[in-house]
């Protein structure tokens, strides 16, 4: 497939490759450093809904104590507070843009995002994706500048996505696992006119792949290779 400059874009101008988002990029003001230096163009970030402010973080809170949890870790809640202001306070004088993965908190997620960006001197690029409806609503009517994606896991969720995608125009794309996605999957999803970010891809040769067929975004740790294939301008 013969893709255009135009078809990347959207979410990076003037660029004629695909988006490279650094996975996991603003969840830490040391990563923030490492992937911004790698050439990412967006810092995905895990953003959790606690006690009415955001906290940026991949792990579950363990309830009623003060512990984080992955399948394979449990670690204490860190004493000094990380959320989306001090993100974008790290982020700072970077020209890479925010990939918000909004985990929790529905509609109020979307005011949260709304507060955080009013009280910043400075705002990038912002793109927010959510595996919740009521939050990509909200955040779609409350924050109209915000490009919103459905996130998808799991082949059921594809293809419920596809299958009402036509009556509910309120994502901009999706933000899918890439073992999901075929060619004909993604020339159903372009389309429909929305832009497709495939995750987690760290092997060169699939992002290639993908990249032919018409992704727009390869989310990634191996920034600085993806750059290196992809980063022109």
């Amino acid at each position: 497939m013969a893709l255009s400059a135009s078809t990347f874009e959207h979410l990076v101008p003037g660029r004629s490759g695909p988006a490279i988002i650094a996975h996991g990029g603003g969840n830490s003001v040391d990563r923030v450093r490492d992937y911004v230096a790698a050439g990412a163009d967006y810092l995905e970030v895990d953003l959790w809904i606690h006690r009415g402010r955001f906290e940026a973080r991949h792990e579950r809170r363990v309830r009623m104590l003060p512990l984080l949890f992955e399948k394979w870790y449990l670690r204490r809640v860190p004493s000094a507070h990380y959320g989306l202001a001090e993100l974008l306070e790290a982020a700072a004088g970077s020209s890479a843009g925010l990939f918000l993965d909004l985990k929790n908190g529905g509609a109020e997620a979307a005011g949260a995002i709304s507060q955080v960006i009013a009280e910043a001197d400075i705002t990038p690029r912002i793109v927010a994706s959510s595996q919740q409806w009521r939050a990509l609503r909200a955040v779609a009517e409350q924050l109209p500048q915000v490009d919103t994606f459905y996130s998808i896991d799991v082949r059921a969720k594809l293809d419920l996505f596809i299958s009402v995608s036509d009556r509910d125009v309120r994502p901009r794309g999706v933000s899918c696992r890439h073992t999901l996605l075929t060619e004909p999957i993604v020339q159903a999803l372009q389309s429909r006119g929305l832009l497709v970010v495939a995750w987690t891809v760290d092997d060169t040769e699939r992002a290639r792949q993908l990249v032919d067929w018409g992704v727009h975004g390869i989310t990634t740790h191996r920034v600085a290779e993806m750059h290196e294939e992809f980063g022109r301008s």
